[in-house]
């Protein structure tokens, strides 16, 4: 009986293996879910008899799986195949040809995350779309998807104009929005879109339809893009609110489903807000740490790129508010060298990018060589020279480009750091000036003089205007000529008796040329404490024109003093040089600019004659507003 059995599942075996599939089950087979083996069931229906139509479907199931996987090479190929055998088909069904909508869709993603040939990715798409309205109730889930997408590859071609206007587009497509997961992200991209174009209002309007996710946890991107919105017009208390409601979001909800750099945003944030609530050391701690952190990346993208450099400009301003110029210096430096590394990276990967494309054109290239005619390939050989030429230009050029943008990038960053070096130097001239001040305030006291009281009332008013002038970077030739005058009028009624005469060339608009602060005053301050100590008829005349030739501003201080040697003698008996402490910092500010500015600021000193005056010639860059 049991072999019976064995017979009869025998022969059902043999019968089952030699069944041929119709036409009609291949058409209603789904593969679903996505699965190899629910796969493998369709292409072994398939290959049952060579007659059978709807190898359209299998390709581009595989594809479909690959990209799942993440293994975008097998998934363009797949792609390929999908669309190769449909075109190369002799009988050609729509049922077939809506299957080439998947595939171009998930070949576009392929060539774009994968091969980064955004212009390929584009044509895939937009394939993709026309075949979309051609079957406008097939997969109509997908629209909102293949609109986005076609918006990520004009984001990377550098496009925002064409970026949000495919966005607005998938805003208005309900079924995409349907999908929680889209919500938040999408009015964030088109907020960021609008703030990039400085459309303020607009861009407002969309960070706060991402306030309305109602996955609570996702609105912390939103607080933090309302907080740099706020913070781009210094509306300061608008700001630190929604960051501090970043970091509340952050704490209070799971952070689950949270891109990193999204934490990472809300923390260096954050540390803005201890740092505007006055918890300076605090928020100096906190950076550094998150700085540490954000060292670790092993690449930055232009996301991260912008998460380090607005941490660093923060650290900066954290260490500028605690006074420590030499810190804040010396992170502008560390903010340099990264943009350099990062634009380098960016040019490696712009260069590797051309040559994998290159590589792709040549591997087509020999496909097509093995399948054509003798007098064909030579064709084949003179499109493949020409190609190489394009090729080779695009290489050029994109060094050249890339070149261009971090010498830029550099130039920028090497200001910034001059900028700083600047302002620690004149922080240092200051008590400079008010030790020099403060001497001839005791000298005043000892002779209790009536003077005294008098003198310190002026003396703060003028104090009160150099420290103003001093923390800019570039001030009116106005209110620099002002802050002289004053000086000159205190020194020559209480320091000592000495005349005065300041002349400007008439070409010249003192409200509209801006100069360096702070560096004519110091020279005229040495020729009063020591080229006219002991002259009873002391003169400085301060001549100001414009140099013409060198482009800078040339201001002359004469003194009928004693004269650079007899100076230069007295200094030496009391052991001090003739160049001034206030003298090397100048030297050391002019030296900044010269290389900042590519301007070459200078000053000279020489005698007026061998017996007594002296002339020094200061030449300074300027700008006109």
């Amino acid at each position: 009986m049991k072999r019976i059995l064995l017979i009869f599942l025998s022969i059902g075996n043999l019968v089952a293996q030699e069944q041929i599939y119709t036409q009609s089950q291949i058409d209603s087979f789904d593969v679903y879910p996505t699965t190899r083996e629910n796969i493998l069931v369709y292409k072994n229906m398939l290959e049952t008899n060579e007659n059978l139509i709807g190898w359209e479907y299998y390709y581009a199931k595989m594809s479909r799986l690959y990209l799942s996987e993440q293994v975008y090479d097998s998934c363009y190929f797949y792609s390929k195949k999908t669309i190769d055998s449909y075109n190369s088909s002799e009988k050609k069904r729509a049922f077939d040809e809506k299957k080439l909508i998947v595939a171009y869709y998930n070949g576009a993603r392929a060539l774009r995350l994968h091969y980064k040939d955004y212009s390929k990715s584009l044509k895939y798409l937009l394939s993709c779309l026309d075949l979309m309205n051609k079957y406008p109730n097939f997969v109509v889930y997908m629209r909102g998807y293949v609109l986005k997408e076609i918006a990520s590859n004009h984001m990377e071609m550098g496009d925002e104009s064409m970026a949000l206007k495919y966005l607005l587009q998938v805003s208005n497509d309900s079924l995409y929005l349907k999908n929680p997961k889209n919500y938040s992200p999408l009015y964030n991209q088109i907020g960021i879109l609008y703030f990039n174009k400085n459309e303020i209002d607009s861009a407002k309007y969309f960070y706060r339809k991402a306030l309305k996710d109602t996955i609570k946890n996702r609105r912390v991107s939103a607080h933090n893009n309302l907080g740099d919105l706020y913070r781009s017009i210094n509306l300061i208390d608008s700001c630190v609110y929604h960051y501090k409601l970043s970091k509340e979001y952050l704490s209070k909800y799971s952070t689950k489903g949270l891109l990193l750099n999204t934490k990472y945003f809300a923390e260096s944030n954050y540390n803005y807000v201890k740092l505007h609530d006055g918890k300076i050391i605090e928020s100096i701690k906190g950076l550094e740490s998150l700085l540490d952190t954000i060292n670790n990346f092993e690449k930055f993208n232009k996301e991260e790129k912008t998460l380090k450099l607005g941490t660093l400009d923060y650290l900066i301003e954290a260490y500028q508010k605690n006074n420590q110029l030499n810190n804040a210096l010396k992170v502008s430096k560390r903010k340099n060298d990264f943009l350099e590394e990062f634009h380098q990276q960016v040019l490696d990967e712009n260069l590797r990018d051309l040559n994998i494309a290159y590589e792709v054109k040549e591997k087509d290239k020999s496909i097509q060589q093995l399948e054509t005619t003798t007098e064909e390939q030579s064709e084949v050989i003179k499109q493949r020279n020409f190609i190489s030429l394009i090729l080779g230009g695009l290489l050029l050029s994109m060094s050249g480009i890339g070149f261009l943008v971090f010498r830029q990038r550099r130039l920028e960053n090497k200001y910034e750091t001059a900028n700083l070096e600047q302002r620690l130097l004149r922080s240092q001239l200051n008590p400079h000036f008010v030790f020099n001040a403060l001497n001839t305030v005791s000298s005043l006291a000892n002779k209790k003089s009536e003077n005294t009281s008098s003198y310190i009332t002026k003396l703060s008013s003028l104090i009160r205007l150099i420290l103003k002038n001093s923390r800019e970077e570039f001030v009116s030739l106005e209110d620099e000529l002002t802050s002289i005058e004053d000086y000159l009028e205190l020194q020559s009624n209480f320091s000592q008796k000495f005349k005065y005469q300041i002349v400007i060339k008439d070409d010249i608009d003192k409200e509209e040329t801006y100069i360096p602060p702070m560096f004519i005053q110091p020279f005229i301050e040495n020729a009063i404490e020591h080229g006219l100590r002991g002259v009873d008829d002391g003169n400085i005349n301060i001549d100001i024109r414009i140099n013409e030739t060198d482009t800078l501003l040339e201001c002359k201080i004469t003194d009928n003093g004693i004269g650079v040697v007899k100076a230069a003698e007295f200094k030496s008996k009391n052991g001090v040089g003739y160049e001034s402490y206030s003298g090397k910092i100048l030297k050391e500010r002019l030296q900044i600019y010269s290389r900042s500015l590519n301007k070459k600021a200078k000053y000279t000193i020489q005698p007026l004659t061998k017996e007594k005056g002296t002339e020094v010639n200061v030449l300074l860059p300027y700008v006109l507003e």
